[in-house]
């Protein structure tokens, strides 16, 4: 889109004298500004140099107090001489033995052994039953699932050959001591198979009655 300007504005921007005042102001203008700027920078740089520059002051260091050492003594310790040796006592003087010693007369019996042919009676030989085979007992299941421990006293007789009679329960326990009879049939039944060497009176044998034993329940470990 073309603009129509006035005649007169055209030929005054076509001047040559306008066009040379207004550079000339622009120089000046840019001339003004260095020149201030310049200005600053020499201001500034005489201000530095003015400035007395100082060191900080630095504390001063600390005060230490004298130390007064004790004065010091000399301590001497006088060795004693060792005490002297005991003196060796006199030698113990010899005895002198005559080895020529006439023996004396000493008369020497030896008798013969002698035998003698006596009769002795019979030897009496009394002992005590001894146990010769005694099976454990079998753990009762109820006591097994239960986790249960103890111990049976049993009483019975010994006959002569060894065997076990008439075996009775005295009573029944677990290991805290509490009564109970779960043990009771399977101490019984190992009480009945037990052997014992019968024991003996005058040498023969009999019978033993009120024999007691502990028959103890316990699981492995």
């Amino acid at each position: 889109m073309e603009q129509a300007y006035p005649q007169s504005s055209l030929t005054a921007f076509a001047s040559p004298q306008f066009s040379l005042s207004f550079k000339t102001i622009k120089l000046l203008r840019s001339g003004a500004f260095a020149l201030g700027v310049t200005g600053l920078l020499l201001f500034g740089m005489t201000q530095l140099i003015a400035t007395d520059y100082r060191a900080p002051p630095t504390d001063d260091a600390p005060k230490v107090a004298p130390i007064h050492m004790p004065p010091t003594e000399l301590t001497v310790i006088k060795a004693e001489p060792p005490a002297k040796p005991q003196e060796i006592p006199p030698a113990v003087p010899r005895v002198e033995v005559d080895p020529q010693v006439e023996p004396g007369d000493f008369s020497t019996i030896i008798d013969r052994p002698t035998v003698k042919a006596e009769k002795q009676g019979p030897v009496v030989v009394d002992s005590a039953p001894l146990p010769i085979y005694k099976p454990a007992p079998r753990y009762p299941r109820r006591a097994l699932a239960r986790g249960l421990e103890g111990y049976v006293v049993v009483e019975f007789t010994i006959t002569s050959n060894g065997s076990v009679r008439d075996p009775s329960v005295v009573g029944g326990f677990d290991m805290s001591g509490a009564p109970t009879d779960v043990f009771n049939s399977a101490a019984l039944n190992a009480v009945a198979r037990f052997k014992y060497r019968p024991p003996v009176v005058e040498g023969k044998p009999v019978e033993q009655h009120g024999v007691r034993n502990r028959i103890t329940f316990r699981m492995a470990e």
